[in-house]
């Protein structure tokens, strides 16, 4: 592999580590957020919304039992013998279209009838379940209460009943009046909820059976026992004012926020999963991998044209130094021949003053003629000079030139 491999494997090994870390990292800590903002802010808010919204809406109910059991009209006529039954029943008939009431209702404690709009719609007795609310009622502190039972003259339609002590001028108490709202307007409030926050709402009694719910809810589900992932702690749930849980069901994580409402005597229970958000954060998390992946690809292909564009630059300069290296060791191959043909004689030279010989570095004597030949490449030609051939010569030789 060679080094521009290395360097660009290199690269994006390091580029795409990188980014798939922070990627990997914000995507927790996303996933974290979303689900701490779930159990802790969204799920109690709209727990709360829907409990305010089923107290506003009780309030008008209990104000007007309050009205009844406190007119004049209504205890002086059970206190006057409980004649003229017309008399309760248009009362009683007027109440429940004024206010819009699904039954308007008095129980005679002297008497035991059950009056509603209709006349008398029954005896009430302690042997009886169905009657156990108004025994209950006769004996508890308060001055009211809220329960939810079928409506007998509604055909059994569940109903809430805002059951209202009634006593007379001395405070003897001398029976129960109140009206009854069907269940259907709590799940009105509970289906628009469910559709506003995309919840899951339903009320559950303290032992977990399931009393009202949205369609969205489990079918066939009677108990929250039953429901996959929340039987192992439905008793956790049912054992606290207000919690919050996590479970799974359908291979999907559902938050549960649950709080009890002591007016229906129900667990209020609001769930939501987790798929929306999660949606969101696998969308960013891909997205984020795929510009990783851009920019680690323009980051290598910037790369690689710097490291191309450098390397060709280095080659020429290479190639150039080359040429200059042939060059010099060229020129310097000339230099030494020329060397080669020159050369030259330096230093001291002894050299006889008679004979003219000169002595050599190995102190040998010898003809200057042979000394300079071996040691150059001179060549000698012998001749005689003017004075030398008058001398020798006479004057006939002068101005000649002799040579070997």
């Amino acid at each position: 592999m060679s080094r521009k491999t290395r360097l660009l494997v290199t690269l994006g090994v390091l580029l795409f580590s990188g980014f798939l870390a922070t990627s990997l990292v914000s995507y927790f800590v996303a996933l974290s957020s979303v689900r701490t903002q779930i159990d802790v802010t969204t799920l109690p808010l709209t727990s709360d919304n829907v409990y305010s919204e089923i107290q506003r809406d009780l309030f008008k109910p209990i104000f007007i039992s309050s009205l009844m059991a406190n007119d004049t009209f209504l205890r002086d006529w059970a206190l006057e013998g409980e004649k003229d039954m017309q008399r309760i029943a248009r009362y009683l008939k007027e109440v429940k279209e004024k206010y819009d009431a699904v039954t308007a209702f008095f129980v005679s404690e002297a008497t035991r009838n059950y009056y509603y709009a209709d006349g008398i719609l029954k005896t009430v007795s302690e042997h009886s379940d169905r009657d156990r609310w108004y025994f209950r009622v006769r004996e508890m502190a308060p001055d009211y209460e809220i329960n939810v039972d079928p409506d007998l003259a509604n055909k059994d339609a569940m109903t809430i009943f805002i059951n209202h002590r009634v006593f007379d001028y001395s405070g003897n108490y001398i029976g129960a009046a109140g009206v009854g709202l069907t269940t259907g307007e709590v799940m009105t409030l509970v289906e628009h909820y469910g559709q506003k926050y995309d919840r899951s709402i339903y009320f559950v009694d303290r032992a977990g059976k399931v009393m009202l719910h949205s369609r969205d809810f489990p079918q066939g589900v009677d108990n929250i026992k039953d429901i996959e992932g929340l039987s192992a702690k439905f008793v956790d749930v049912l054992s606290s004012e207000a919690s919050f849980r996590n479970y799974y069901r359908d291979g999907k994580t559902v938050h549960l926020n649950s709080r009890f409402i002591p007016e229906l005597k129900w667990y209020l229970m609001v769930e939501q999963t987790e798929d929306r958000e999660v949606s969101r954060i696998h969308g960013a998390l891909l997205t984020n991998l795929l510009l990783c992946v851009l920019i680690a690809a323009i980051a290598i292909a910037l790369t690689t044209i710097t490291v191309g564009s450098y390397q060709q630059t280095a080659q020429k300069q290479q190639e150039q130094i080359v040429r200059q290296h042939d060059d010099l060791l060229a020129k310097n191959a000339e230099l030494h021949h020329a060397l080669a043909e020159v050369r030259q004689l330096s230093g001291l030279l002894p050299i006889c003053a008679w004979c003219k010989k000169v002595r050599d570095d190995r102190g040998y004597w010898q003809q200057i003629e042979s000394y300079i030949q071996d040691r150059s490449y001179a060549q000698f030609s012998h001749g005689i000079c003017p004075e030398c051939a008058q001398k020798h010569y006479g004057s006939g030789g002068a101005g000649d030139d002799a040579s070997e």
